[in-house]
């Protein structure tokens, strides 16, 4: 076992330190295994660097379940931690027992006589009376005196946090839920809950002694249950709240031990009914009648004890259902008496007392009425001030957008023609006539720019008369001629 344990320790360390890579030897390695304990005074920063490195390796390798004792997994044996890191090249590290003085200055690790002292349950004077008179009250778990052990604080704040987390996990539980049994507890959070730990009876002791200290958890011995006393675990209803075992709360374990018990005896009963129904069957084959009609018998028995079981189980779970419903019932009914009185309260003010209420619906009326009427003389107001009809305006705007997008028609004046020629006059009938477009010379309604650019289209636009232009050389000619 303990060789086993060493081969799993040192995997982890090959694996995740490359310190402790196989076939290593760096100088880092041989400084680590060194007693480096006596170069405090020389060399400071070497010491705290290994001092922290053998302290991250100690917690890391014990919350992930590969160092420990035979009887903790939250703690650690001061005289055999060295022979855990033992390696064949380099023996044993030769500084760990300064290591572990620091980590317990430093309060990372503590005896464990001291770990119970520390977190023992603190009492009021009534409860210190109350526990004189009843000792079971308050457990005293059958822990060790070993001065040589040493428990890890935070593995033991790691497990604690994350039992805390895993229990509010679901945020409304009924009453009996915040209750377990030491059995139901450890079956929940023993075995690889964090990491790979494996936790013993007496690491659950030291857990619920740093849940009671911490986290407001209670734990109580001999409580009587179905047959036996029970030790019982009760977190509180919300974080920060300390938990309170009631009577109540012992009734209701007494009855989910019942069931329990009750659940273990059916299922035993029906496994002997079918193995009695099995042995009938085989007996009768082999022809022994005597003997297949005796465990024909004993099935039957054992039928009508179940059958009685199984009732009785039903009625302790419909008991158990109704207690816990009307655990439920009462809160519901403590929420309605708080809200109706609340309500009265608010209700008995006089500011919501009816009369004031239809004071000041009245005044809201009022106030809306005066508005409407000063709007409605603001609008007539404003139609008296404007002289003007917006109909008439809209009219003469269209007008003069019409007037501007209207074509310009040019005029054409009156040319006083010439006597000519009678050959002039018939030269003058054949070619075509020419037209002259002349602008005015003044336009109010356009611009200087808008009638230059119509001058110069208009020119552009004037036929050329070639046929006139051609007349008038030929008469030019002749007359050179003649």
């Amino acid at each position: 076992m303990a060789a086993k344990k060493h081969s799993k320790l040192k995997s982890y360390l090959n694996s995740n330190y490359i310190e402790f890579a196989d076939e290593q030897t760096s100088l880092r390695l041989n400084s680590l295994y060194s007693d480096f304990s006596k170069i405090h005074a020389v060399n400071q920063y070497a010491y705290d660097a290994n001092i922290g490195f053998w302290k991250t390796i100690i917690l890391d390798c014990n919350e992930q379940g590969y160092l420990r004792t035979s009887e903790y997994a939250t703690a650690i044996d001061k005289t055999t931690i060295a022979s855990e890191f033992h390696r064949p090249l380099k023996g044993k590290p030769l500084a760990l027992t300064c290591v572990l003085e620091h980590m317990e200055k430093t309060n990372d690790i503590m005896p464990i006589a001291k770990f119970i002292e520390t977190y023992a349950p603190k009492l009021s004077w009534s409860e210190w009376i109350y526990n004189k008179m009843l000792p079971w009250r308050y457990w005293s778990g059958p822990f060790t005196r070993n001065s040589n052990l040493y428990v890890l604080i935070p593995t033991i704040a790691l497990i604690a946090k994350n039992i805390m987390s895993e229990h509010f996990k679901v945020p409304v539980r009924r009453e009996a839920e915040h209750m377990l049994t030491f059995s139901e507890f450890k079956a929940k959070y023993a075995y690889h809950f964090v990491n790979e730990l494996e936790l013993t009876d007496d690491d659950m002791d030291l857990i619920l002694r740093y849940l009671h200290s911490q986290q407001g958890v209670v734990v109580a011995d001999n409580v009587k249950g179905y047959g036996t006393t029970y030790k019982v675990i009760k977190f509180p209803h919300k974080q920060g709240e300390v938990a309170n075992i009631t009577k109540h709360d012992e009734a209701i374990i007494n009855i989910r031990t019942t069931c329990h018990a009750l659940s273990l005896q059916v299922d035993e009963l029906q496994r002997k009914v079918e193995e009695f129904e099995h042995l009938s069957v085989e007996e009768h084959r082999k022809g022994h009648t005597a003997r297949a009609r005796y465990y024909l018998k004993k099935k039957k028995n054992l039928e009508q004890v179940l059958e009685k079981r199984l009732k009785s189980m039903e009625t302790m779970d419909t008991i158990l259902m109704k207690i816990e419903t009307s655990q439920d019932d009462i809160q519901v009914v403590q929420a309605f008496n708080m809200g109706a009185g609340t309500l009265q309260d608010l209700l008995g003010k006089d500011e919501l007392s009816i009369e004031t209420i239809n004071e000041i619906m009245d005044k809201v009326s009022d106030s809306l009425s005066d508005q409407k009427e000063m709007e409605e003389a603001m609008t007539t107001g404003m139609e008296d001030v404007s002289p003007y009809n917006d109909q008439e305006i809209e009219q003469e705007l269209a007008e003069l957008i019409e007037k501007e997008t209207k074509p310009v028609i040019a005029s054409s004046p009156t040319i006083k023609h010439v006597p000519s020629s009678p050959k002039q006059t018939e030269e003058a009938k054949s070619a075509p006539k020419e037209t002259t477009t002349i602008i005015p010379a003044e336009c109010e309604s356009q611009s200087e720019l808008a009638r230059l650019n119509q001058m110069f289209t208009s020119i552009r636009n004037t036929p050329i008369n070639t046929s006139a232009i051609t007349a008038d050389k030929d008469r030019q000619h002749q007359l050179e001629l003649a």
